[in-house]
């Protein structure tokens, strides 16, 4: 018998070994180091987005020799706008930067930004958006982006639908339904292929602003836009395609 009492005391002195070593690390309270990848929650990102350039639509002459009016297209939702200046012996430099609000879409609409230089203009031309260069000396007469000191009389012009078509508004093409000296309409669709959108115009002093859009043909919808527009221009016309 002796021979089976000998392993149960050999495997109980072995069992009492183990729980004391279990309590002894107890006792020390040694904390205990998981070896699994910790769950982390993103942080949002509470960076401002960039600045953006506004697009100029035309430099005037300011009140005196040192000063003149960017005269531009702005977002009513864009976030701390102001103009920049850099000057330099033989030019001008200037833009209006300012940060989209994230998550909004509105309509862009004129804006006057004025700027003042150092010494006087004088014939320096004024560089926006580091590109289009403005003649200021000339006085009051406006110039224009792609068109000149000199623009065709007739605001029809491919001239002046052009100058529609481009900046901010590049990212679509334009097919022109009607137009006269006060009133454009042209079917939009933006390059790669959503359905068209009609946009309605009206000439301002800049060149064409738009004030409506329409899903439908004729003239019910930019009627309630405006009761001034001429139906002979939208009577006949099917709806955007």
């Amino acid at each position: 018998m002796s021979r089976f009492v000998k392993p149960a005391l050999w495997t109980f002195g072995a069992l009492a070994a183990g729980g004391l070593a279990f309590w002894l690390l107890l006792a020390l309270d040694i904390p205990y180091r998981s070896t699994a990848t910790p769950v982390t929650t993103p942080v949002p990102s509470t960076a401002p987005p960039p600045e953006q350039r506004a697009w100029v639509l035309d430099v005037r002459a300011g009140p005196d020799d040192r000063s003149a009016v960017l005269h531009v297209n702005l977002p009513p939702c864009a976030e701390a706008p102001h103009a920049r200046v850099t000057e330099a012996g033989d030019r001008v430099e200037a833009e209006v930067l300012f940060r989209p609000r994230k998550g909004v879409r509105c309509t862009p609409g004129p804006a006057d930004f004025p700027i003042t230089t150092a010494a006087p203009i004088g014939n320096r031309p004024v560089i926006v958006n580091g590109g289009d260069a403005w003649p200021v000396a000339a006085g009051p007469k406006q110039c224009y982006p792609g068109l000149g000191c000199d623009p065709p009389a007739d605001h029809c012009d491919p001239a002046w639908i052009a100058q529609r078509n481009g900046g901010a508004d590049a990212e679509y093409s334009g097919t022109t339904r009607s137009c006269d000296q006060d009133w454009l309409i042209q079917d939009r669709q933006r390059h790669g292929g959503q359905a068209a959108t009609r946009v309605v115009y009206r000439w301002a002093s800049y060149g064409w602003a738009s004030f409506a859009e329409a899903k439908g043909g004729g003239c019910a919808e930019l009627l309630a836009a405006d009761p001034k527009f001429p139906t002979a221009l939208c009577q006949n016309l099917a709806p955007p395609s």
